[in-house]
């Protein structure tokens, strides 16, 4: 279990990192690196998945607001 979020950690840290990497050692640039740093992030973000997540639902009917 803890080897399968350490490579999924790794596999987003290598999505930010190199194209990061690679924008700027090619335009050696910040105003190019820093968009393309936020861009990476989103896709590696992406990869999370909720499958660890369970949603909790109130099944007695009230909306939880305490209007007393």
């Amino acid at each position: 279990m803890l080897s399968k979020k350490i490579k999924k950690g790794l596999l987003q840290a290598v999505i930010v990192l190199v194209p990061t990497y690679i924008v700027a050692y090619l335009t050696d640039k910040m105003v190019f690196t820093i968009p393309m740093l936020a861009a990476s992030s989103f896709i590696a973000a992406s990869l999370s998945s909720d499958e660890d997540t369970k949603l909790r639902v109130d099944e007695d009917g009230t909306d939880g607001s305490n209007d007393g």
